[in-house]
C-alpha cells in the first residue's frame, strides 16, 4: 500500500540490523542505531515521498510552462522543523518494520504520508501493517495478523521520558479504542477493494474487532527516536512503561546521530 518512495524506504531497511534486548514488562525490547549513510538514505526516501512520483519529464515539461512541480509537491517554505523530523521519523520505522521478515510494503498503509500538509501532523497511530489470508473462513487464522505502530521522537537532550510517555498512551486501551480501530479497518477495507481484493475476503479485516487489545492476532509496536546520546536513559525509561496488553507486543529504540539538526538536510 505504499506508493511513494517504497524503492528507497525498501533500500533503507536492506540496511537495518535490530539488536535484541531482553524483555520489559512483557514488552519485546530492541533498538536499531542508525548510521550517517542511513540517514542519508531516510532523507532520501523522504525526497521521494515528497516527490509524489512524478517523472523527470513531467517536472521538465511543466517547468518550461513556467510551473515549478517540486517546489510546489515540497512546500518547503510552508514546512515546520519538527513535523519534517517526525515524517522522517516514521520513514525511518517504516524501514525498521520491512526488515523484519513477513512484512512487506505492500501490507503497509502509512496514514500520515505522504502527508497533506507539512505544518501539522495527525493523531493516532503512524503505521499498518495487514496480513490476510484469501480463505473465507470465520475466525482469523494464527498468521493473520494486524499491526499497529505508533512512532514518537524527541530532541530533548537529557531525557526521553516524553517518547516512552507518548508511546504508552497512544498504544493504551483509550486510544485504540473499538471505535478507532473501526474507523481505521474502514480506510484498509477500502485500500483492499481498491486494490482488486474480492469484497468478501476484504470484511474479513472486522474481525480483528474480536479481543481487542489482547488479542493474538493484533500487534502494537512502539518506535521511540532519539540521539544516541540517550541511549542509557531510554534503557531506563523503556523500564517504566506499562504491562503490554498483548503477547506479540514490541517496543523499539531508534537513536540517529544528530536528530536535533535532521531537518537541515531535508526538502
Amino acid at each position: 500500500m505504499i506508493s511513494h518512495g517504497k524503492i528507497e524506504i525498501t533500500a533503507l531497511a536492506d540496511t537495518c540490523e535490530l539488536e535484541e534486548y531482553e524483555d520489559v514488562n512483557s514488552w519485546t525490547l530492541d533498538a536499531w542505531t542508525l548510521d550517517q549513510v542511513q540517514v542519508d538514505l531516510a532523507i532520501d526516501a523522504y525526497q521521494a515521498v515528497l516527490g509524489g512520483g512524478a517523472s523527470a519529464e513531467i517536472k521538465d515539461l511543466l517547468t518550461a510552462e513556467g510551473i515549478d512541480l517540486d517546489a510546489l509537491l515540497k512546500d518547503g517554505e510552508n514546512s515546520k522543523d519538527d513535523i519534517t523530523r517526525s515524517d522522517v521519523a516514521e520513514l525511518i520505522a517504516a524501514a525498521s518494520m520491512i526488515a523484519v521478515p513477513g512484512n512487506h510494503p505492500e501490507n503497509m498503509y502509512m496514514p500520515n504520508i505522504p502527508t497533506m500538509s507539512r505544518r501539522k501532523s495527525d493523531s493516532g497511530v503512524d503505521i499498518m501493517i495487514l496480513a490476510l489470508g484469501d480463505e473465507l473462513q470465520d475466525e482469523l487464522l494464527p498468521d493473520e495478523q494486524l499491526t499497529f505502530v505508533s512512532v514518537k521522537h524527541s530532541v530533548d537532550p537529557t531525557s526521553a521520558q516524553s517518547v516512552r510517555y507518548k508511546i504508552a498512551n497512544s498504544l493504551s486501551e483509550t486510544e485504540l479504542s473499538a471505535t478507532y480501530v473501526t474507523t481505521q479497518l474502514r480506510v484498509l477495507h477500502g485500500r483492499l477493494c481498491e486494490a482488486g481484493t474480492d469484497m468478501e475476503i476484504a470484511d474479513r479485516v472486522y474481525y480483528f474487532l474480536r479481543g481487542l487489545p489482547s488479542s493474538e492476532n493484533v500487534k502494537l509496536v512502539g518506535v521511540g527516536v532519539v540521539s544516541p546520546e540517550l541511549e542509557d536513559d531510554f534503557l531506563h525509561q523503556v523500564t517504566l512503561l506499562p504491562e503490554a496488553t498483548g503477547p506479540s507486543d514490541r517496543f523499539r529504540m531508534v537513536f540517529v546521530p544528530e536528530l536535533g539538526t535532521l531537518h537541515e538536510s531535508c526538502p
